[in-house]
């Protein structure tokens, strides 16, 4: 009786611990969330010149986001993904992918030329989150127009993301990324992310992510 007492004590105890780490982790996603402008420490990285590519980045919430901008964003997103939706079991449903990508909560690095004509060649949406109840940064979409590819931008900007991410104490950059799509599984996993457990067996997309370390 008293082995059964003591086991049921040391769960319970488990269960507060385990409660009290939630709380923390939504705190935690809660904070950077709030944050008007989570790029700021990172203003030296805010821009890419290497080969012929001379970039600028730009922040914004997605409610501060004007209409011709919000098209320009889906205008790219539709043109590298419109293919792949339309041949896997989400199909091209647009405006369930307009309210996902300009939901309140999305945040947006937009990737522009420096030029005058500043033009719209990539963008990130990204939200801190939890999952699997932990704080994360969650990758929701990494979008290169077809000029800019090959030529380091990719990198640089995960690279980014997972310095922001731990900055801000989240646990992991977490993403999805279709099975059919080996290029582009075969670059996050150059990257160091992984399979997660948790990740659907039978589906036809993986959930990835990288644990992040956070250098003393």
């Amino acid at each position: 009786m008293a082995d059964s007492k003591k086991t049921q004590i040391k769960n319970d105890l488990a269960k507060l611990e385990s409660c009290s780490d939630l709380e923390r982790s939504i705190q935690l996603a809660k904070q950077a969330n709030e944050l008007c402008d989570p790029t700021l420490p990172f203003l030296h990285s805010m821009q890419y010149t290497e080969g012929d590519l001379d970039l600028s980045f730009y922040f914004s919430k997605s409610y501060n986001l004007k209409n011709i901008h919000k098209e320009e964003i889906f205008s790219l997103f539709k043109a590298n993904m419109y293919e792949s939706y339309k041949n896997c079991p989400w199909g091209w449903r647009e405006k369930k992918k307009r309210s996902e990508m300009f939901h309140q909560n999305a945040r947006y690095i937009l990737v522009r030329q420096t030029s005058s004509k500043k033009v719209l060649v990539a963008f990130v949406h990204f939200r801190f989150d939890i999952e699997d109840l932990t704080e994360v940064l969650y990758l929701y979409e990494i979008q290169l127009k077809q000029e800019v590819r090959s030529k380091g931008l990719g990198r640089y900007l995960m690279n980014f993301l997972e310095t922001m991410a731990i900055y801000y104490n989240m646990k992991r950059v977490v993403l999805t990324v279709l099975k059919n799509d080996n290029k582009v599984i075969n670059f996050y996993l150059s990257q160091n992310y992984k399979i997660e457990s948790y990740s659907p067996k039978n589906s036809f997309y993986y959930i990835l992510s990288k644990l992040l370390i956070k250098n003393v």
